[in-house]
Formats: structure tokens, C-alpha cells, sequence
């Protein structure tokens, strides 16, 4: 995506999708609309994220329906009809997001297509359509998007046919004009669609989670520590503890996507992400330095990636990480102490030294 702050060779973000049979699309109207200024990536939605607030509940429902972010729902309807419920188009497109009477008739549950929350819930069953079809061609959530993005415009067979983004102007222009509207005039934060990805994915080797951290306390029971909070999780270690003395910087030992930072009173400063390729393990980063972290919930990264600086927040009496394996379905929204596996014979497998 040109938009997104992608560290990626171009050629890594280029696999998309089309089918042998196309689906009736939805018209882009976009085309042709003057495009906002902006000084650098400063969101003109502000904290609402621009959306008309009649609307704000059925668009967030539609993406969640969707499985896709919000401010693509809004960029979307933006470049459809400008929010313009009773929008027409001279190829017979029709509402708020302006759909076909094909296309309606499939996704639009017998509703007035004049009706704009019922043309908004359709959109959102229309996009987990043909994003069912085509996502399994992308490695990144960056790239499902995109890809998304394109077989609502081509067409999912096209996108399938060309195994990516179709080399049709128009669909190349629309994938990069949604996402530039997305981030731009429907995000508080300028969040790419599916996050950043940053550095070159799929390299088969892992990183040192802490490089020249001393290992300083195992997985399993260990008793009260000393300095800390002594409870259940503290005594029985999920974990393994790496120490430097601080300042070390965090690494993503494999690719994975971030799927949550922030800050609580036992892990401190942390950072969950999932591994984006099988088995998709979770791995939990523990006790950062305070905003120290250098990457965002969407953001997918390479191993070896910086993630945070080595600190002491939360329930911890040093500088220290925690580093955590999770297995495949341990929830990865926030860090738990479920789920977990011993580190250190899978970090010896992919051959770090500890």
C-alpha cells in the first residue's frame, strides 16, 4: 500500500486475487471527486473518525460483520454516494452504498434499497463475502485488505484469476484511493488499514526476544520473588525472564502481527502478537519501558523487528522482559496467563543461544 508506512520491498505486497464467475459490483463514484488536502498524515476525522453520527453504529457494525476496520466501511460509502442515502447512479446503482438491483436482491435482505442503515448492514455482508473468497492470497492483514478492496471492484473472480490485485487501472486506483481516505479522513490516529508491516517478512529464522540478555528465571514454579507482588502467576512462571541491567531493545523473535499494546498494573508496558505464519503461536512482551514501544496494534513485523526497550513497569523489581508463548487458540487481544508453553525448548529448536 503506498499510503501505509510499510518498511516491505514492493514486490512482497503485491499478492492478490479473481474468479471464473464475476459478481455485480458496486459502482466507484470516486473517481472524479477533488480528493482533500493535508498537511502530512493529520486526520481530518478527529476523534470521531468523520463518520456522520447517525450512522457511526451501523457502520461499525457492518465492519465488525465485515471483519474489517471501520474507517474502510466509511471510506467506502464516502467515495459511493458521500453519505447521500438517496444517491443514484446512471448505471442504476442505487443508495447509500450504492448497489446494483443484483446485488442488492443478494445482500440486501428484502430492504428498501433507499433505506441507508439497511444499505449499510449490506455492504458489510457483501465485504465478508468476497472477502471470504479471496483473503487465503494474502499473508498480511495489510494484504487481505487490499485484496478485499479489489474484488469489490473488479470482482472476486478477477482477483482469483490474477491471483492479486487485478492490473486494471481503475482497480489499482480504487485499493489506493479507499485506503489514502481510510487513513486520512477516517482514522483519529492515521492507522493504515491492517496496520504497517514493517521489515522483509517469511526469513525461517528466529530472533533473541532480548539480544545479549542473561536468562534469569525459568518457566514453571518458582516461588515467591523478592521485591514483587508474590501471587499465583508470579510463583508459577509462564514465562522466561531476560535481563540486561535495561535500555536493551526488544525484539520479535518470528513474523508476526501485533494484536495488542498497552499498559496494566502487572505487566506494565506490553505488546501481544501472534505469529503470521503456522503453527501461530502468541507471544507476550512483558514490563517495557514506558512509552517505549515502537510499534502499533494492526502493525505486522518481521523477526527481528523492534518492538519496545527493556524496563521494569508493572509488577516487576528490575529491568527486565518477560517473554511468553501462548498456543494457537490463547486469546491474543490481551495478555493472559493461559495457554502457556515453555520458551526454552522452542527458542533451542529455531537454534537461540540462551
Amino acid at each position: 500500500m503506498d499510503n501505509s508506512r510499510t518498511l516491505l520491498p514492493a514486490g512482497i505486497a503485491a499478492a492478490v486475487l479473481g474468479l471464473l464467475i464475476m459478481i455485480p459490483v458496486l459502482l466507484m463514484t470516486m473517481g472524479n471527486q477533488a480528493q482533500p488536502a493535508h498537511a502530512g498524515c493529520v486526520p481530518t476525522g478527529g476523534s470521531t473518525g468523520g463518520i456522520p453520527e447517525q450512522y457511526r453504529q451501523a457502520v461499525t457494525d457492518a465492519a465488525t460483520d465485515a471483519g474489517v476496520p471501520t474507517a474502510l466501511v466509511a471510506a467506502q460509502i464516502q467515495a459511493e454516494s458521500g453519505w447521500n442515502p438517496e444517491a443514484r447512479s446512471p448505471a442504476g446503482a442505487q443508495g447509500i452504498a450504492q448497489f446494483r438491483s443484483d446485488t442488492w436482491e443478494a445482500y440486501g435482505a428484502g430492504a428498501d434499497p433507499f433505506d441507508p442503515l439497511a444499505g449499510i448492514a449490506a455492504l458489510g455482508r457483501y465485504l465478508k463475502a468476497i472477502r471470504a473468497e479471496v483473503q487465503h492470497l494474502g499473508t498480511t492483514e495489510a494484504e487481505r485488505i487490499d485484496l478485499s478492496l479489489a474484488a469489490y471492484n473488479a470482482g472476486p473472480g478477477a482477483v482469483l484469476q490474477h491471483r492479486g490485485i487485478p492490473p486494471f487501472p481503475e482497480t489499482q486506483d480504487y485499493v489506493r484511493k479507499i485506503n489514502q481516505r481510510a487513513q486520512l479522513d477516517f482514522s483519529a490516529d492515521c492507522t493504515p488499514l491492517g496496520g504497517a508491516v514493517l521489515g522483509e517478512l517469511n526469513t525461517g529464522t528466529w530472533a533473541h526476544p532480548l539480544p545479549g540478555g542473561i536468562l534469569t528465571s525459568g518457566f514453571g514454579f518458582r516461588g515467591c520473588v523478592a521485591g514483587v507482588q508474590c501471587n499465583e502467576f508470579v510463583s508459577t512462571h509462564r514465562g522466561l525472564d531476560f535481563s540486561t541491567g535495561g535500555g536493551a531493545t526488544v525484539l520479535a523473535p518470528a513474523d508476526m502481527r501485533v494484536t495488542s499494546v498497552g499498559s496494566n498494573q502487572y505487566q506494565g508496558d506490553y505488546i501481544v502478537g501472534r505469529m503470521t505464519e503456522e503453527p501461530g503461536l502468541v507471544f507476550q512482551f512483558h514490563h517495557c519501558a514506558p512509552d517505549s514501544h515502537q510499534v502499533g496494534q494492526g502493525d505486522t513485523v518481521a523477526a527481528g523487528t523492534a518492538l519496545c526497550t527493556e524496563g521494569s513497569s508493572g509488577n516487576s523489581a528490575r529491568a527486565h522482559l518477560h517473554f511468553q508463548i501462548n498456543a494457537p487458540d490463547a486469546d491474543d487481544s490481551r495478555p493472559t496467563y493461559t495457554h502457556a508453553l515453555d520458551p526454552f525448548p522452542l527458542l533451542t529448536q529455531k537454534g537461540i543461544a540462551l
